[in-house]
């Protein structure tokens, strides 16, 4: 046997190593890309079911919210006659306690906006005049504005503009806050009324 054709036997069987080695190599940096991509892609789409149930359960909550706040309506009826302003105020008090609690479930940030100026009214009407209307108008008024903008909600529609008198009312919020407050420091008290935007 020759050297030259040990050398190139050795050398062929070195090369064959080598690739063998090589594709072992590779085929092991494969399966861990292979690997790696499968675990962001399990990760990736774990985070995208948690966001779903996220989205779920807080649109459940908002539905339920939005029902709470037609229930207290009905639970806690306002007559524009016959009715004491005694039995007006309390139910203003009850309807003002869901809507101030609920509204926070609202996702719709509009909507929530209106709601929440809705329950500022109720709360002002309990205890003071509100544009020049009673206790009684002002619920009236709120449970049929409330009822317009959640059923405008409830079918995807834009919310639309207030309607006749609730308007009136919403105008007229600089002055009645004012008037609210004026009260609040002949009492002797300090506490001012927040701004709407931070309910």
């Amino acid at each position: 046997m020759e050297w030259g054709t040990v050398v190139a036997v050795l050398i062929g069987g070195l090369i064959g190593l080598g690739g063998d080695a090589m594709g072992r190599l590779g085929a092991r940096r494969q399966a861990r890309t292979s690997r790696r991509e499968h675990l962001e892609d399990a990760e990736t789409a774990r985070r995208q079911a948690v966001e779903d149930e996220g989205r779920r359960v807080k649109g459940g909550r908002e539905m339920r919210a939005v029902e709470t706040i037609l229930s207290a309506y009905l639970e806690n009826p306002i007559g524009l006659v016959n009715q004491p302003v005694e039995e007006t105020v309390l139910s203003l008090t009850e309807i003002y306690k869901v809507l101030g609690f609920e509204q926070s479930f609202i996702l719709d940030g509009e909507l929530r906006q209106r709601v929440a100026e809705i329950c500022h009214f109720l709360d002002l009407a309990s205890v003071g005049d509100v544009g020049g209307y009673s206790p009684a108008e002002v619920g009236f008024l709120a449970r049929s504005e409330t009822r317009m903008l959640l059923g405008a909600w409830a079918r995807g529609e834009a919310l639309p503009d207030s309607i006749e008198g609730w308007g009136e009312i919403r105008l007229g919020r600089a002055e009645t806050e004012a008037r609210w407050q004026q009260k609040l420091r002949d009492a002797g008290l300090r506490v001012r009324i927040p701004p709407l935007s931070v309910y």
